[in-house]
């Protein structure tokens, strides 16, 4: 069982992207290897140095990427995939009962994380080898979750235990898979009591001399202010526009219910298909409403089928006595056809 996307089809379309650049460059550099072995070339003493350096570092990033698909291959193991799955539902749950609660499932456990992401154990020269190489590791993977976005940090420390994620208990391929794949979801606002945690954390050892602590207290700040910036954008966009919907004027309501008045044998003349729906037809008119323009779609036999917007440049089938400043900007000036009954 594979990993779950939201959008197959952009992830798909981007393995074939990278696919096919690796092969081109795979092409590209056993060309440039002739070229450089039987093009009998000429540099000079700086592009000669320039080339080296160049080559050296490709060298490098050629090493960088084996290196990265051998792991992408151990993140895919089914086995891999299946505990990484796990541990990501484990999450979500985290997640769910945090928010149903106001508060973390466990107040030390989330503590403990946030200290240990912030203040990883240090070497000690009494340490063990083994134990050295542990910490090592376990420095690796703090340093690692200190570079998530805020709310994956929070939402880590309080879902998973620092047993769960050790680095003598968790391998590294489903270390890396959960990282990848840890989703806190968009524009989430944690509970207060959160906040308040890491408000007191940040005045109290050892993370009061963490300036990586600090640093990352500044972000939550940030996610806080932007999220609170796009829902009070769109609360206000929605209240402009519940607000400033005008009345239909006299005019335009006879016109709509004219529309509704045209005999069936008539209605090839004003309706127009959707292609999208083959069982509905539609008209699209162009109502004047004191100094803006009203777009009315009418379906037909459907009812409550009348719905406004602002979308000025959708086709016209006719407009309703229109005002001089609308004609001026409308390219056909239909007016409403007359039927016989």
């Amino acid at each position: 069982m594979g990993p779950h996307h939201t959008n197959e089809q952009p992830t798909s379309d981007l393995q074939t992207v990278i696919t096919g650049r690796f092969n081109n460059f795979a092409c590209e550099l056993t060309a440039m290897i002739e070229s450089i072995q039987f093009g009998r070339l000429q540099f000079t003493g700086d592009e000669y140095k320039a080339m080296e350096t160049a080559s050296r570092d490709l060298a490098k990033i050629a090493n960088n990427i084996a290196d990265e698909v051998k792991a992408l291959g151990k993140r895919r193991k089914a086995a891999v995939v299946a505990e990484g799955q796990k541990l990501l539902s484990q999450a979500e749950s985290a997640k769910l009962g945090m928010m149903a609660s106001q508060k973390p499932k466990s107040l030390v456990l989330f503590v403990r994380n946030m200290q240990l992401f912030f203040n990883p154990p240090g070497e000690s020269k009494l340490d063990s080898p083994t134990v050295q190489k542990r910490k090592q590791l376990t420095r690796e993977r703090c340093e690692r979750l200190r570079g998530l976005a805020p709310d994956k940090i929070i939402l880590w420390a309080a879902a998973f235990a620092p047993s769960i994620w050790d680095s003598n208990v968790l391998q590294k391929s489903t270390f890396d898979f959960v990282v990848e794949f840890l989703e806190p979801g968009n524009s989430l606002s944690w509970p207060p009591h959160i906040y308040g945690i890491l408000n007191t954390l940040v005045t109290e050892q050892p993370l009061c001399q963490s300036s990586g602590f600090k640093e990352f207290l500044t972000a939550v700040q940030e996610s806080v202010e932007t999220g609170q910036k796009v829902t009070g954008s769109c609360s206000q966009k929605a209240q402009t526009q519940q607000t400033e919907v005008p009345d239909v004027d006299e005019g335009a309501q006879e016109v709509i219910e004219r529309a509704f008045l045209v005999p069936p044998t008539k209605l090839d003349k004003l309706l127009k298909l959707h292609p999208q729906s083959t069982a509905r037809h539609s008209i699209i008119l162009t109502i004047p409403i004191v100094d803006r323009v009203a777009t009315v779609l009418i379906s037909i036999p459907r009812e409550d089928a009348i719905r406004f917007g602002w979308e000025s440049s959708l086709p016209v089938i006719f407009n309703a006595s229109p005002q001089p400043t609308f004609v001026q900007s409308t390219s056909a000036r239909l007016t409403l056809p007359q039927f016989d009954d």
